[in-house]
């Protein structure tokens, strides 16, 4: 009995060796944020740094509402990585980038999020509706989204338009499929602000 009481043991300890190898080998999991990277250019800048512009809404895709990081694997073929993963939710870091992008362009302060923009009074507000944002590793990015401008004052949309663009990676890896979204959707906030350009210079 006593043989038998000590192999219990022993059996225990080892799963327990076991279960703590097990632990110390799992994969490490990476988190990744999108990047601001536009700059100010000529006949853009500055044209409605006197106006507040608010973002949002934005409508985002029910497949990408998740924090594993989307890729695409064929025509109709989605995968989801469980080792890369965006550090937080994709949509607020979408919109918080794209505000960011768009105060860098507009060299302008009043550029917010549309919940947080009860203390000021914005000229015009940007709404998107998100219908692509995913990419193949070591191919191209794709963003593809319809957005308006909406004059606050009557209400009505001044521009409806979509854009569709590709931004190749450099790379094989996540790092490079995330760089080279961030360098989508600095080219999405270029687009809108050469628009929101034109219609504060005509106010």
């Amino acid at each position: 009995m006593a043989i038998r009481s000590e192999l219990k043991c022993a059996a225990a300890m080892l799963a327990v060796l076991l279960l703590a190898g097990c632990a110390g080998t799992s994969p490490r999991v990476d988190f990744y944020v999108l990047s601001a990277d536009a700059k100010a250019v000529a006949g853009v800048a500055g044209s409605c740094s006197s106006q507040a512009i608010s973002v949002g809404p934005v409508s985002w895709p029910r497949y990408l509402d998740q924090p594993r990081i989307i890729t695409r694997a064929g025509t109709n073929r989605l995968e989801a990585s469980e080792f890369n993963r965006w550090g937080g939710s994709l949509e607020d870091d979408f919109v918080r980038t794209a505000i960011e992008n768009l105060s860098a362009l507009l060299q302008s302060e009043l550029v917010v999020n549309y919940r947080r923009s009860g203390n000021f009074s914005p000229a015009y507000r940007v709404e998107m509706v998100v219908l692509r944002f995913d990419g193949q590793l070591g191919g191209e990015v794709a963003l593809d989204v319809k957005w308006g401008v909406i004059n606050e004052a009557t209400g009505k949309y001044e521009l409806v338009t979509t854009s569709n663009i590709q931004k190749g990676t450099s790379g094989q890896d996540y790092d490079a499929l995330v760089n080279a979204s961030s360098m989508a959707l600095s080219q999405l906030s270029e687009e809108i602000a050469a628009q929101l350009a034109q219609l504060c210079a005509a106010r």
